[in-house]
């Protein structure tokens, strides 16, 4: 009796500590994006993840809409973006269940061709993707200024958009935070940073197919355990990244000029808090919310929405147990 006793203790110890540590598996993840300093996080994340015995197998989209479209018709598992227009559009059985990044893009254009918004009333300004949150800032910004885009032109990857903006193919586009700092650097006498209405919102979050979540959650577990692992280690110490980095050969052939700019970004991302360490949750949601159906890509009045019918909370709420939260 007493040794029954002791194993009934120890599988209820098991089991309230969540799914236990998964024997393999593979987990399928479609990024629409290139490798760069933003996507390092992540790409050091998911080499933890096979550290600890688990197969991912990554597929570089490339387009965020192209990735969103492996995740629905089931060629990933895991896709990596802000998914609302599609979840609501094709009902696709898709949900968001961990908020990684919240927005935070800056509008460079020629200053002299565009001294102001107005002056981009017609012209052509270039974003990352469709369905991508560059879009719906670019939206955004339409109805904040009372303009409207000749054309919105996709060019992904903020790297791409940079350096185009440098050669002027580009003379109009949304960068992320190295590379702003890296055009304004290169030529800060050619290019402006144009305002934007304050914003609160998903830039990048993890979403897959409901059904792979379900029976998969002892993979789902050991991924978010390293994702907030690596989210809460680099906001503490920015350097981590970089330690990371080298301890596992990411990024080799990164350009001089950005790997200059990997340290600073993290650390000016880490300050302003744009790095989410507890997968957001139900206040995530109902920012994005707000945000996505000013910007237009969710049709209907922010307070109607569902939390459930666009994220899956269990997963993010698994691991931040298993993580002592």
């Amino acid at each position: 009796m007493k040794a029954l006793a002791c194993i009934a203790t120890l599988i209820l110890a098991i089991t309230a500590c969540g799914p236990a540590e998964p024997a393999g598996g593979t987990i399928r993840v479609a990024l629409g994006d290139i490798e760069s300093v933003e996507t390092l996080a992540l790409f050091i994340a998911l080499e933890r993840v096979r550290e600890r015995g688990i197969d991912v197998e990554l597929n570089e989209l490339a387009e965020e809409d192209l990735a969103n479209q492996a995740v629905v018709g089931g060629q990933a598992d895991i896709g990596l973006g802000a998914p609302y227009g599609l979840i609501q559009e094709l009902d696709a059985p898709v949900r968001i269940f961990c908020q990684l990044q919240s927005l935070a893009f800056f509008p460079v254009v020629d200053k002299e061709l565009y001294p102001d918004w107005q002056a981009l009333d017609g012209e052509t300004f270039t974003v990352h993707s469709r369905g991508s949150g560059t879009e719906a800032i670019a939206r955004l910004i339409e109805q904040v200024e009372g303009i409207e885009f000749g054309e919105l032109s996709y060019v992904p990857g903020s790297e791409v958009r940079a350096t185009a903006l440098l050669q002027g193919n580009v003379t109009a586009t949304i960068l992320d935070i190295p590379n702003k700092n890296f055009v304004m650097s290169e030529d800060p006498d050619r290019f402006h940073i144009l305002p934007v209405p304050d914003i609160a919102a998903s830039d990048e979050a993890l979403f897959g197919n409901v059904e792979w979540l379900q029976e998969n959650e002892a993979l789902v577990q050991v991924l978010l355990e390293e994702v907030l692992t690596v989210w809460r280690s680099m906001v503490e110490n920015p350097s981590f990244v970089v330690e990371e980095r080298e301890r596992l050969g990411l990024l080799t052939d990164l350009p001089p000029e950005l790997e200059e700019e990997l340290l600073p970004y993290y650390e000016q991302a880490g300050e302003e808090g744009l790095f989410t360490t507890d997968c957001g949750g139900s206040e995530a949601a109902q920012d994005d919310f707000e945000f996505y159906t000013v910007a237009g890509t969710l049709v209907g009045e922010p307070e109607d929405f569902a939390v459930e019918d666009f994220w899956y909370l269990e997963p993010s709420e698994q691991a931040l147990e298993s993580l002592g939260d």
